[in-house]
Order: C-alpha cells, then structure tokens, then sequence
C-alpha cells in the first residue's frame, strides 16, 4: 500500500510519462511477492505452511495485478479524470502553489496587510491643489471667492479575486469608465451597462467652505494597473471663510489666503479610511508622471487678484492638525489636514501717489501759516480753518472708499493726526494772541514760540509719513511680490 501511495504520487507530479516506470515498479513488487509466497519466516518449507502462504501468495498476486492496470489506468488518464478529481486534495496535501500547467494557478489572492506593500505604494491620500482664480478678498466678512481644482492620488488595495486569463482578456476587450456615485463612491460601468464594480474614494471635505459649487462633473481613473494606483479630479468654486484676515495696516496690509482640506468621514478607528492607516500627504512625481512643473500643485500662471499682489513663490503647503474631532488623540493617532495659503499683499498705489501726498502737502501749508506775528490771529486761524475744512471734505470722500470695519485702521490714524496738528495751529494762534493782549509776553517771544511750534510739526509730519510708507513694505512689494 506504501508504494502504491508513492505511485499515485509520482503520477500526480508526472502525468502519463511515468506509465513505463510504473510498469517497471509493478513487476518489481510482484517478483518479490512471489518470493514471499514460498519462504517462512524461518526460511523452512513445510506442506501445510506452504499451502497456506502459497494462497496468501497468490491473494497478493492477483491485487498486484489489478494494481498494475489500476495504475496504467491512472498513467493514460491522469491529465484528466483522475487530476480533476484529486486537484483539490493534493493542493492541501502539499501546500504547493507552484505548477508546471497555468491552467491550475491559485484563483484567489489574499488582501495582503497594511504594512506589506511595496515603498511606492504607502496608506496615503495625497493631495494636488490648482488654484485657477481668486476674487479680492472681503475684509469685512473675512471671506474670499476661489477657483480651483483638487486631484487626490491614492493606492486602493487589491481586490480578493484574481481574474484568471480568458477574464482578463476579456476585460481588457471591454470598455469601463468611473462614474462618481455621490461624494464617497465611484461606481465602475460599462460604457452602456450597468455598474459592475464599486470603488470606495476619500470623501475630501473643504474644511473652511461657507459655500461652494462643483464645476463640471468629477473625474476618475486608474493610472497603474500593478499598483492600483487611482486619481480623482475635481473643480470647485467655493466662498472660504478666512480667520485671520485683518486690515490694521490699510492700505498696506497683507494676508493668507487659506485653503483647508482634509478627509473627516470615515477617518476612526476600523473605518474606510482609518487615520491610523491612511495618512494625509503631497502628491510626488510618481503620481503626476512628470505632468505638471510642481506635483502638489500650483497658482496658475494668469491668475491675477483684483487690488492685490500675490507671493511670486506661489502657493505655500502645510499639514495642520486637525483642532476638532476627538480630544483623546495622541500624537500618533492625530489627524490632519491640508492647508494651501498664498500672500497677498494690496496694492496701494493709488493712496501712495494721490491721497498721501495731497494730504502732506496740505499739512505743509497749515504749518507756513506760523510765519505770520502771532498778533495776526484772525488771519492765520482763518486759513487753517480753511485747510481744514478741504482735509474734512477728503476725510469724507476717503471713508466710503475705505474697509467698513469695527476698529481704526492706519490711513484714518495718519488723517486724523493731520487734522489734529491743523486744529493746533489755530490753538496755538489763538493762545498767543491772548499773551500778547495781556502784554504778558512780547511778539519776539511769540516768533521764538511759532519756531519751536513748526519744529515739533514737521517732526511729527515725518513721524506719520515714515508709519505710512513703511519702507519694508514697499521693498517687499517690489521684490517679493507680483501682480
């Protein structure tokens, strides 16, 4: 029984090439048992025993005969009957996988685990943002208007089923296309059919969003069959809210810009898209395939801002952490998010080439009003009133023009202390007419006293133009900044 076991075996391995050697191991087995049939154990002969071991013996001969053809049977027909029949069971006799014929290979594929992919193959959702448009930014509402398009990059892990040759040479025949199916689903159809397959895709969120509006429909595809490697495409206009935004330095003030975007469905422990597992990253070039300057994304070459200069460097990427959700998250488990900030700068060339200077001039001209005697006083008030008054009407036309917010911004600070000093030259005239009335003091002292009144104006004119211009601003715009 061991050596038809160990035929079996060998014919299983070998088909019906191995029918002669068997054919050479049956007529071994039956010399031997031939043998057997006229030996005792003690090597004596004797008539009772020989009868008995001689019908023993030909028992034996005749199961060994019908061995033989057995195993001719099974030699002539191993590729067929007798395979198909025992395929199952050698498989979990053996354990082997490996077999000569592909008409045999595994037919399923275990999910292999996180951890046993390939380097270019990590758990991450990575992230490519193109920002095609930005409206001026609305200081008052902190928000700002933006068009741009988000591409996510990730490597869906195999399916459990391995297509054998004749399905996959008719899935290649066959016409397929990804078609979204709300915002965490893609199904995968025919071009005429029904769905055929589901594919799970990141539901991105637009973190900052008030508001926004698909532009055409999304896109998906697969780039690389080996690795699953899938893209989602994009295109939005959508009204973000900005935190940060704040127009103290008006009319020089300068902002972040920010988008906020991040994977939050989905993201807990054991879900689609567990946190733990799956990371939020940049795209690289593997995934691009060399198709754009910057993997991870871009400001388009035309995109202009309405009374703004942006950051020639372009658009600045981050990985936040995430401030909301969970308040157990350890460090090694905390989300994050991607924040894509772009600096702006406004342009303030029309308050730097027409209000300022009118205003500077203005001002200069209320101080020259000193070098009338303080005995004069009807008509140096008379004239700084007068200025003043032109500075009310400006005021006026300026603050319809200006950000319509809660605290004081640095053009109305610069105005109002021009005002201030206008409105102290009629103080100052009036006072020293008062002392020279009163023969308190003389016109001498007086002229002495205007001196020191100019000197203290044109101190704090300087003072107030140095705050405006801010010089390293206006370096920063001409050399920082494009627009």
């Amino acid at each position: 029984s061991i050596a038809c076991r160990q035929s079996i075996r060998y014919v299983e391995r070998h088909g019906s090439t191995a029918a002669a050697s068997l054919e050479s191991i049956m007529s071994s087995l039956t010399k031997s048992g031939s043998h057997y049939s006229h030996s005792t154990d003690d090597g004596a002969q004797s008539p009772g025993g020989t009868l008995s071991l001689t019908g023993r013996g030909m028992t034996r001969s005749n199961s060994i005969a019908i061995m033989r053809d057995s195993v001719l049977w099974i030699g002539e027909q191993a590729q067929t009957q007798f395979l198909d029949r025992n395929l199952e069971a050698h498989n979990a006799d053996d354990g082997s996988a490996q077999m000569s014929t592909s008409s045999f290979s595994s037919a399923r594929q275990l999910m292999p685990s996180y951890n046993s992919f390939d380097g270019d193959l990590k758990h991450t959702i990575r992230f490519q943002v193109i920002v095609w448009s930005i409206s001026a930014p609305d200081v008052k509402t902190h928000r700002v208007s933006m068009k741009f398009r988000v591409t996510l990059f990730w490597n869906d892990p195999p399916p459990l089923r391995r297509l054998d040759g004749v399905e996959q040479k008719r899935k290649k025949i066959q016409q397929f296309m990804w078609v979204m199916s709300g915002r965490s689903t893609a199904c995968k159809k025919k071009m005429s059919d029904s769905p055929a397959e589901l594919l799970d895709v990141p539901p991105i969120s637009i973190l900052n969003a008030d508001s926004f509006d698909i532009i055409g429909a999304p896109t998906i595809e697969l780039l690389k069959e080996d690795s699953r490697l899938y893209r989602w495409s994009c295109m939005y206009k959508a009204q973000l809210h900005q935190n940060e935004i704040s127009c103290n330095d008006f009319p020089h003030d300068e902002h972040d810009l920010c988008l906020k975007l991040g994977v939050i469905s989905q993201r807990q422990p054991g879900g689609r898209w567990d946190r733990r597992k799956w990371k939020v990253g940049l795209a690289n070039e593997s995934d691009t395939q060399g198709s754009i300057r910057i993997p991870y994304g871009l400001l388009v070459d035309q995109v202009k801002i309405p009374e703004f200069y942006h950051d020639k460097d372009g658009l600045n990427f981050e990985l936040d952490p995430l401030t909301h959700g969970s308040a157990f998250q350890n460090v090694k488990d905390r989300d994050y998010c991607l924040a894509v900030k772009l600096r702006v700068k406004r342009n303030s060339g029309y308050y730097d080439k027409n209000i300022m200077p009118l205003l500077s001039v203005l001002n200069l001209v209320s101080i020259s009003i000193l070098t009338q005697d303080a005995d004069n006083d009807f008509q140096r008030s008379l004239l700084a009133l007068n200025i003043a008054f032109v500075e009310v009407g400006l005021r006026m036309a300026l603050d319809s023009h200006l950000p319509s917010v809660g605290y004081q911004i640095k053009l109305q600070r610069i105005l109002n202390f021009f005002f201030y000093s206008i409105l102290a030259i009629v103080l100052e005239s009036s006072i020293l007419k008062l002392l020279i009335e009163n023969e308190i003091c003389s016109i001498s002292f007086t002229r002495k006293i205007d001196l020191v009144m100019v000197i203290f104006l044109l101190l704090n004119q300087a003072y107030l133009s140095l705050i405006y211009t801010s010089f390293h601003g206006l370096r920063q715009t001409t050399e920082k900044y494009v627009g």
